[in-house]
This record gives structure tokens, sequence and C-alpha cells, in this order.
């Protein structure tokens, strides 16, 4: 939904940050009152912080609706004796920014609940130590970089768009669903893993991907490194998610040394080392189609070949 201009403009009364913020008491009650479905309205508001640094505000907002909001250098941030809550907060069509460093999103440890991220703009700025609950990503545009730095928990979320880079890290993803594309994005398992090149079970991982439903999404060309187990997740019927066993890759190798074209058996070999050869860090991955954007025509042969292999070692988790 698109704020309209009236909505933005009523906000002109207060030129100054310092004013908008008397004028609300520091966020928590709207001079305009509430909206239709009894939210604090403060739709359109600019908070805009000072030309050389950031400006910081500790407090929790609730109930409230910022759709069409600009957030440009100005930051809510937790003290050390009190936890940063937002809690079923409307932030549709919002532009968070900083110009001049990259920082995170109301302060480091801000736990959100409820909240809506729909068609929202971000410039310098993350996700960084958060906790967010039953929260909506919706409409996510191709251009939009989303980055979740050491979130302690990432649960019961819904992202949907054109999810294009990005970066989940070892942010613990839980009963999440996603909808739509992701390409290029990174998950992570552990932080760091072991020197002597140990493994790392699954109930030791960071990032468990906890009941993870991409069955309504496209995944192409992403990374799932580090011990990122995808046991538990549900895949896309557009993509094959699969099981990296010394077996599947041995029969995978098989399948392609048939092949008669010899450029495109050397191509396929070398992608499949590259790809698909067991390592105890990675042991799962994510094939598409579309895997190689170079050669459309290669990608899907390849994506046939490790199908197959995958169902015939029993590799392949649907």
């Amino acid at each position: 939904m698109t704020i309209s201009r009236k909505l933005k403009n009523r906000w002109d009364v207060y030129p100054t940050l310092k004013e908008v913020l008397s004028s609300t008491y520091n966020l928590s009650i709207s001079p305009f009152g509430i909206t239709e479905t009894g939210l604090q309205d403060f739709r359109g508001i600019k908070l805009i912080g000072d030309k050389d640094e950031s400006v910081f505000l500790s407090v929790s907002l609730k109930d409230s609706d910022f759709s069409g909001s600009l957030w440009n250098s100005f930051q809510i941030s937790e003290q050390e004796d009190s936890q940063v809550t937002i809690e079923n907060v409307k932030f549709d069509g919002s532009t968070f920014k900083n110009e001049y460093f990259c920082d995170e999103m109301f302060g480091k440890g801000a736990h959100f609940i409820s909240c809506s991220f729909a068609n929202c703009v971000y410039k310098g700025v993350d996700f960084v130590g958060a906790k967010l609950q039953g929260c909506d990503f919706s409409n996510i545009k191709k251009n939009i970089r989303l980055n979740f730095i050491y979130c302690t928990l990432i649960e019961n979320c819904r992202f949907q768009g054109e999810i294009h880079k990005a970066m989940f890290g070892i942010s613990p993803l839980k009963d999440c669903a996603f909808k739509g594309k992701l390409y290029d994005c990174i998950f992570y398992g552990v932080d760091k893993t072991p020197n002597n090149g140990g493994i790392v079970p699954p109930e030791e991982v960071d990032n468990r991907m906890d009941t993870i439903d991409f069955s309504q999404a496209e995944v192409i060309s992403c990374s799932f490194r580090d011990f990122c187990y995808l046991d538990k997740v549900k895949p896309s019927p557009q993509n094959c998610l699969v099981k990296i066993t010394n077996e599947f890759y041995l029969k995978l190798k098989e399948l392609i040394e048939q092949e008669p074209l010899a450029k495109d058996r050397e191509e396929l070999l070398q992608y499949t080392s590259l790809f698909c050869q067991p390592s105890p860090s990675i042991p799962y991955n994510i094939y598409h189609p579309e895997y190689f954007e170079s050669d459309s025509e290669l990608g899907h042969k390849w994506y046939n070949f490790i199908c197959y292999s995958a169902e015939e070692t029993n590799c392949r988790i649907k």
C-alpha cells in the first residue's frame, strides 16, 4: 500500500527531529491519532538525524503504523539496562538508510515481534544481533539487499519476492517460509569451522535451518556452507535438494562420463568436481536448472543428471 503525499506532508509542521520526537512523546503517541486498524498513526513520518552522525533514541515501539516512513541516520538503540522491543509495528514501504557508515537497524539486539516490513528499502543498514519472531518481509525487490548479521533468532517469519544476495549467515532460522526467488543468498551453519577438519554435528550448529519451507520458492545459486544441514528443509519442486554422499558423487560422474559430446562432458565434470564433491562442511546442497547463467542448455542437462543420480542413490530430500 502506497502512503499518500498528504499523509507525508502533514509531518512538515514538525521540521526538525527534535520537534517530531517532542510532539510524539518519543514515538509513543501520534498527534494524528490512530489508524482505522487501531494503531498509532505514524504513517509518513520523517526521522532524520544529524548530518555527521546517527542519532540514537532508547525506546520500545508497540501497536504502531510507520508505513511510508523515512529513517535517515536515526536509530532506536538499547541501553545497557534496557531491551528494545518492537511489537506489532508496520513499516510497510519505509526507507531505512545511513549515509555515513553501515549500521544496525534499531540497535544491536532489538526484539521484533509480529512486525511487517513489506516493500521496504534498506541502504547501509542491517539487522544485527536482532531477534525476529512472526515478522513479514514481503514484496522484496531484486535490488534490495537484506542482511541478518549474527541475529539470535529468526522464527516464524515470511520472506516473499525477488530475494537477491541476502545474507542470513549463521542467524538461526526456524519455522520460516520463503516464496518467490532466492538468488545468490548465503546461509551458514556455524561461524567458525574446526581447525582440525573435524565435523560439527547438527545439534551443535548455530543455524539448524529448522523446519524451513522453500516449497513455493526457486532457490538459485545460493550458498549453504559451514555445516549447514538441510534435512529439515521442505524443498521446492523446482529444485533438487541433495544430501551429498560419495555414492551420489560417483553415480553423477558415471552418468556424465557417458555424455557423447566431449566439450559438454569436460565442463560437466568440472562443475561436478566443484559443486558436488563430498565435503564434511557442505553436507547438503540445493540445485536448480539455472545454476549457471552463462549456459542455460548445459545447466539444464547437468541438473537432470543431478536429479537422476540423487534419486538412484536415495540422496534426494523431498
